[in-house]
């Protein structure tokens, strides 16, 4: 009994230890409770974070803006929750996040790590009151206190929100701002009305307000934070220097986006093993355990640029405002077709029966004031050739009514025999089908003959920047190529978006990609039938 009962008396002597530091540690209360998510040294942002959360202070205001894959919310809406509850720190914690599914998900992992994580539910008795906790709220007990957690999407009501006496006693903002949302300018500011009339009033003197996320636009309620003095705030980016020898990474780009070569990959990372001491010298990046240099290169290749500024630097667009940073063209030779730039020949024949089309029409009823003309009407037309690249070869750019529209399909139909064609149809659907119909009968009355165009009836619902901006891997990496020929509206909208007074271009050019990679699930619309419409 005497050596079971110094066993018992060291396991409690180690156990008020691990308990004492964990109090003020939350970096070892991490490594310690949750090693299932510790499996990489932390980084400078969980550094950071760590050391203010030892100063335990009250009313604080922070906002912390770290790339994607940081592991943020890990430690910001699982950890540092569940240590609140161990040491009864807060009372009332509500999460808010873009979206009430978003946030009711943060809910649960907290729900689920409960369920799982035997070692520190033992240590501070954490448990539910009942075996089915809420999705949406709950009251999680420990040996000392209680917490109450409630989710909440981003504009949902939270003034007056109570938990008997206690009003709110911190605030969690993850991932507050709604990827697609966050491009109009109205909806800015109805979120920031939203975080400075209800969130910066939902509780009392005393109340925490932490926000965590990805600045995804200039003009985000989390960038505008980042300058506001009431504000503790930090910014974190993927690769906080560059290497020195960016030359050596330009001719490992070129060597991993040359589409004609299928051996780019093993050659490119070749490449890179070769001149490794080189190619990293100067480098300085925030995560070099989870994420390489070359990872982060490999991945700015595949998301794009753009994305990658945004997501991984927290600076959206990049240091350059075009968005089309690197554009390849062709030029039309005898026979087929050149690319500039690597000098590949395409005989027509790889290319003539694989056409496509699609149109961003205008009303032709707008008009034009001191500030903008009205827009046009555009109409990209494309081969799909080999490799599954788009050869953008044509395009159709007016300021015309709906009728010369309507003859354009059909008058460049008979000139490119179109696979498929898209028609968007988002603002005056039934007026424009109606007349495509009858101009196709008219058509092939004064013909006597049938004309075959697989129609598909497009409706966007994505914010129409937003697709526009997912195109950018795609032309920067040679996807998509462009005739030297094209209009000189479409080169300009293409090579200035988004400081452009119009992106019809762009959006016919959007719709036309997506048409030749089946992107649309519908069948085509069969003009026959769209008669009976």
């Amino acid at each position: 009994m005497t050596n079971l009962r110094k066993a018992n008396e060291t396991e409690d002597v180690i156990k008020r230890a691990i308990d004492a530091r964990c109090e003020t540690d939350l970096r070892f209360f991490t490594e310690y409770f949750f090693p299932h998510y510790a499996k990489f040294p932390f980084n400078v942002f969980h550094h950071d974070y760590f050391a203010a959360c030892k100063e335990n202070k009250r009313a604080i205001r922070e906002a912390w803006a770290s790339p994607r894959g940081s592991a943020k919310s890990t430690i910001v809406t699982l950890v540092k929750p569940l240590h609140d509850v161990c040491y009864d720190q807060e009372q009332f914690t509500i999460i808010i996040s873009s979206t009430d599914d978003l946030a009711t998900g943060k809910l649960k992992d907290i729900r689920d790590e409960v369920h799982t994580n035997y070692a520190l539910c033992d240590m501070y008795g954490l448990h539910f009151e009942t075996k089915k906790p809420g999705a949406e709220k709950f009251i999680l007990y420990s040996d000392i206190g209680k917490t109450f957690f409630v989710a909440r999407g981003a504009g949902s009501q939270i003034r007056g929100i109570r938990f008997g006496p206690d009003r709110p006693t911190k605030v969690i903002l993850d991932d507050l701002e709604h990827s697609e949302r966050v491009y109009s300018q109205v909806q800015r500011d109805k979120l920031e009305n939203y975080f400075k009339e209800d969130v910066g009033k939902v509780g009392n003197e005393e109340t925490n307000i932490v926000l965590v996320g990805t600045v995804l636009h200039r003009q985000a309620l989390l960038s505008n934070l980042l300058i506001n003095p009431a504000y503790r705030s930090k910014k974190y980016k993927s690769v906080i220097k560059w290497p020195d020898r960016m030359d050596l990474w330009n001719k490992w780009e070129e060597i991993a986006m040359n589409i004609g070569n299928e051996d780019r990959e093993a050659e490119s990372d070749a490449f890179y093993h070769q001149n490794k001491e080189l190619m990293d010298a100067g480098a300085v990046i925030m995560w070099p355990e989870k994420e390489s240099l070359l990872y982060l290169f490999k991945e700015k290749l595949e998301i794009g640029r753009r994305s990658f500024f945004k997501e991984k630097q927290n600076e959206p667009l990049g240091a350059d405002d075009r968005v089309f940073e690197r554009i390849h063209w062709y030029k039309e030779v005898e026979g087929g077709i050149e690319i500039k730039e690597t000098g590949e020949y395409l005989p027509w024949a790889h290319l003539k029966h694989s056409c496509y089309g699609a149109l961003d029409p205008s009303t032709g009823q707008s008009k034009p004031t001191q500030r903008k003309k009205p827009d046009f009407a555009s109409m990209s037309i494309g081969y799909s050739g080999p490799k599954g690249r788009l050869f953008v070869h044509k395009d159709w750019t007016k300021r015309n009514p709906p009728s010369k529209q309507i003859d354009a399909i059909f008058s460049q139909h008979e000139v490119f025999d179109f696979q498929k064609f898209g028609v968007e149809t988002n603002l005056f659907r039934d007026l424009l089908l109606k007349n495509i119909i009858d101009e196709r009968k008219r058509l092939e009355k004064a013909r006597k003959g049938i004309i075959k165009i697989p129609f598909y009836d497009i409706v966007n619902t994505e914010n129409k920047e937003k697709r526009i901006h997912r195109l950018e891997p795609k032309v920067s990496h040679g996807w998509i190529l462009f005739n030297e020929n094209l209009s000189a509206e479409y080169q300009n909208q293409l090579q200035d978006f988004p400081y452009v007074e119009h992106d019809d271009c762009l959006d016919s050019l959007e719709m036309l990609w997506m048409l030749v990679n089946n992107a649309y699930k519908a069948s085509p619309v069969s003009m026959s039938a769209m008669g009976g419409r």
